[in-house]
């Protein structure tokens, strides 16, 4: 019996300071900082313009390839294979030394595509009483316009500071791309 209430009063000061640990890591203050729209849609351009001119190929060559995967890795970080395997057909028989084709049923929208534009773009701060818990995101979102084509569409770039305070991404939300027989790159007028 003993060992019972033993072990009962372990969970309960376990479960205690769960509680309390949880409650230490609520931000003791947020701000939300409006970040300037024509930085945010540079910032978005070009990784637009990386992606649609890849996209509009047909194909690369291996040597190719290998300098794309060093220019989106510069661009885009962890991410950089994401991309590229969004937008390369990827076959298990394909011969190393072979040509790559690019994926031609795939609408990756840009900001260079009519009605695709950046909505908001906003500085998220957190603050902690520990300061190793602060955290700054910039979030710069992209939406599509009012008709039937992508209505609700919508993608989210998380950029975070580096260690020399430039914007890296981290992450995305929302949704990449399309797939299939009814998208591709043209499926949405390109801006002139």
């Amino acid at each position: 019996m003993k060992k019972s209430y033993f072990f009962l009063l372990i969970l309960v000061i376990l479960f205690l300071s769960a509680c309390q640990s949880s409650e230490q890591l609520k931000p003791i203050r947020e701000e939300t900082i409006d970040f300037d729209i024509n930085t945010a849609i540079e910032m978005v351009e070009k990784k637009g313009k990386m992606i649609i001119d890849l996209a509009l190929r047909e194909k690369v060559s291996k040597l190719e390839y290998k300098e794309f995967e060093k220019s989106f890795t510069e661009e885009f970080g962890v991410h950089a294979k994401d991309i590229l395997s969004i937008l390369f057909i990827h076959n298990m028989e394909f011969d190393p030394e072979s040509d790559m084709y690019v994926q031609q049923d795939t609408l990756y929208p840009t900001l260079f595509h009519e009605g695709i534009t950046i909505t908001n773009a906003v500085v998220y701060k957190s603050y902690f009483e520990n300061e190793f818990f602060n955290q700054t995101r910039l979030s710069i979102e992209e939406k599509y316009g009012d008709d039937e084509k992508l209505k609700d569409w919508k993608r989210e770039y998380i950029f975070t500071p580096n260690k020399n305070g430039e914007w890296e991404l981290n992450g995305f939300s929302g949704v990449m791309n399309f797939l299939g027989e009814d998208y591709n790159m043209n499926y949405l007028e390109l801006k002139r």
